[in-house]
C-alpha cells in the first residue's frame, strides 16, 4: 500500500509578497519584496515578486542590495510589536489556504506558514475509478511540469521552442509513456493538484 500513496507537497511561492499584494493592490505587477523586521542593511529579503526576480533581485540579498540592483523595487517590512516580528496576517492567510485544501482531502498537514502536505491517496482511488481506464490528456494538466524528464527524440528539434512549448511536449511524451500503475496514480494526483491550485486562487483573492 505504501507504494500506492500519493502525497503532495504544497510550497507557496513568494507567499509573503502575495499576502502583501492582496492587502495593498497597488503593489500588484510591480517589483517588490518583503523584508525582515530588522533594519540592518535594509533587512534580509524573505520573499521576492516575479517582477523583481526578472530585474535581477535574488534570494539572499539584503534590502539595500536589492535597491541598488533594482531602484524601483518596493520593500514591505514585516510588521513588528515591541521589537518582535508579528506574523499573524501571514499565518491567517496560510490558514485560508489550508481550509481550501481540506475541501479536497481530510488528510492535510501544515508544515509551515506557506507549506503543507496533502495525502490524496483516497481521492486518487476515487478519480481512477471514475476514469474507467480513459487516457489522461495534456489538456487535463495545463500547468503541470514533469520534473526530471529530459524528453525523447533529437534535442535539435526543440532548440527554437518556447518554455511552454517544451512543457507541453515533455508532458505529452510522459503521458504517452505511462506504463505503470504508480505513474498513472501520479498523473491523477497532478490533475487533482491542478484543481486545488485553481480553488486556492479563486477562494483567496
Amino acid at each position: 500500500m505504501g507504494h500506492n500513496r500519493v502525497i503532495v507537497l504544497l510550497d507557496m511561492d513568494c507567499f509573503y509578497v502575495q499576502v502583501e499584494q492582496r492587502e495593498k493592490p497597488e503593489l500588484k505587477g510591480l517589483p517588490c519584496a518583503v523584508v525582515q523586521y530588522k533594519t540592518y542593511k535594509g533587512g534580509g529579503l524573505i520573499a521576492i515578486s516575479y517582477e523583481a526576480r526578472d530585474l535581477g533581485v535574488k534570494r539572499g540579498m539584503m534590502g539595500d542590495d536589492a535597491q541598488r540592483v533594482c531602484p524601483e523595487i518596493k520593500l514591505v517590512r514585516v510588521p513588528t510589536q515591541r521589537d518582535k516580528a508579528v506574523l499573524s496576517k501571514y499565518r491567517e492567510a496560510g490558514a485560508e489556504v489550508i481550509n481550501v485544501l481540506m475541501q479536497f482531502s481530510e488528510k492535510v498537514e501544515r508544515a509551515s506558514i506557506d507549506e503543507a502536505f496533502i495525502d490524496l491517496t483516497d481521492e486518487v482511488d476515487t478519480r481512477l475509478a471514475q476514469l474507467c481506464g480513459a487516457p489522461i490528456s495534456p489538456e487535463m494538466l495545463p500547468f503541470t511540469h514533469v520534473a526530471g524528464w529530459e524528453g525523447t527524440g533529437d534535442s535539435a528539434d526543440h532548440k527554437d521552442r518556447t518554455k511552454e512549448d517544451m512543457r507541453k511536449c515533455y508532458l505529452s511524451q510522459w503521458l504517452d509513456g505511462l506504463d505503470s500503475e504508480a505513474d498513472r496514480r501520479l498523473a491523477v494526483g497532478a490533475m487533482i493538484t491542478e484543481e486545488m491550485r485553481a480553488a486556492v486562487l479563486e477562494q483567496t483573492k
